[in-house]
């Protein structure tokens, strides 16, 4: 299928892959493959969600929010203080952490939380298991993190955005699957993480498909 891309949708699922690398996301969803589109504002479809007020910017604070950021589980200073009076010091668990295993290990989410999946391992779970490691032990040190390089798998809602893509195009009779079939489907996209996103960004999903059909239609 990937063939019947056109350039930009290609550029699209490949840039998908480095907003996922950028956010140390250890998988590509269909919020990385929106974020990727918007990086084309000028392309069909795009252009309507750019005229609705979507950016870059605004579409990242909604993955975040949805997904939850850097620090979106992590414990406030307060905590930190709190657990240090049980002799619990969060700053030396996170250093011998990520010297074991890298830098942000305690932050990059290991599976797509859109799939039930937890988002992170939690803090207080690797100080426990840290009391008693000591810094570089277990097979996984001195090892990269993952999704820090190489490929990172696409999730399943990604892989029905892009099969979606295939039968907008088809439902147009178009030739090829271009940015604007992409995003098409994603505005059909039925999971948790693609309708808070929407959600977030104030973007009525089947009035903006209807918008981004009439835009088609005016250029053609």
């Amino acid at each position: 299928m990937f063939e019947r891309f056109s350039r930009s949708a290609r550029q699209v699922v490949i840039g998908a892959q480095e907003e996922a690398r950028s956010l140390g996301h250890g998988w590509v969803g269909t919020e990385h493959l929106l974020l990727s589109a918007l990086r084309l504002p000028e392309q069909p479809g795009v252009s309507t969600l750019v005229r609705l007020g979507v950016s870059a910017e605004n579409c990242r604070a909604a993955v975040a929010g949805v997904v939850g950021g850097s620090d979106g589980d992590g414990l406030g200073p307060e905590d930190a203080e709190a657990l240090k009076a049980f002799g619990i010091d969060l700053d030396e668990i996170r250093r011998r952490a990520e010297s074991a295993f890298g830098d942000g290990a305690l932050d990059t989410p290991r599976t797509d939380p859109g799939e039930g999946a937890p988002r992170r391992r939690r803090l207080m779970k690797l100080g426990r298991r840290e009391s008693g490691t000591r810094a570089g032990g277990g097979s996984g040190a001195g090892g990269p993190a993952p999704g820090a390089s190489g490929h990172i798998r696409f999730t399943g809602r990604a892989k029905k955005a892009l099969e979606l893509s295939l039968r907008e195009a088809i439902a147009r009779k178009d030739r090829h699957i271009g940015v604007e079939h992409v995003v098409l489907a994603l505005l059909r996209g039925d999971d948790k993480i693609s309708q808070g996103m929407f959600e977030r960004l104030g973007v009525a999903t089947k009035e903006t498909r209807d918008l981004v059909l009439a835009d088609l239609r005016s250029a053609a």
